[in-house]
């Protein structure tokens, strides 16, 4: 029994040792999200290319569970997913991209957890053909989703 201990407080040593050389020689890992406008999907958006937008005509949606929104939503976004009742969300959306009446935001950007996600191209594809023509509005997917936004953090 000790000397199986003692192999496993070993393994373990060494294991920490090359984890922690391998850090120093080739650094953190890469959390970044790469995004190349160039070879994005229609209606699909880099975080780069929103940040040049003005604040003031940006309106951003969250289409992740409720959960998420709360823990670590993007400051000023309004829920908007498929996992609760559509109509009370879709209204929430219509009274705040016109609720102060100034009708500066033109761009609506979709996120939800990650690039690939589909919350959020179903959310932005359903918002766009029910209001985006008729109300003047443009709908994107943010690549990368909640990613980006950490990746851009650190």
């Amino acid at each position: 029994m000790k000397r199986l201990i003692f192999s496993l407080a070993l393994i373990t040593m060494l294991s920490g040792m090359a984890a922690f050389v391998t850090w120093k020689i080739v650094g953190p890992p890469d959390r970044t999200v790469e995004c190349d406008p160039e070879d994005l999907p229609v209606h699909h958006v880099c975080l780069a290319t929103v940040r040049s937008w003005q604040p003031a005509e940006i309106l951003w949606v969250d289409a992740r569970p409720r959960e998420d929104w709360d823990q670590d939503g993007v400051a000023g976004s309004i829920l908007v997913n498929d996992q609760e009742n559509w109509d009370d969300l879709e209204g929430q959306f219509v009274m705040t991209i016109f609720g102060d009446g100034s009708g500066t935001r033109n761009k609506v950007v979709v996120y939800c957890n990650q690039a690939g996600c589909s919350s959020s191209t179903y959310v932005a594809d359903r918002l766009r053909d029910r209001h985006g023509e008729t109300l003047g509005f443009e709908v994107y997917v943010l690549h990368g989703g909640v990613k980006a936004f950490k990746a851009e953090a650190e």
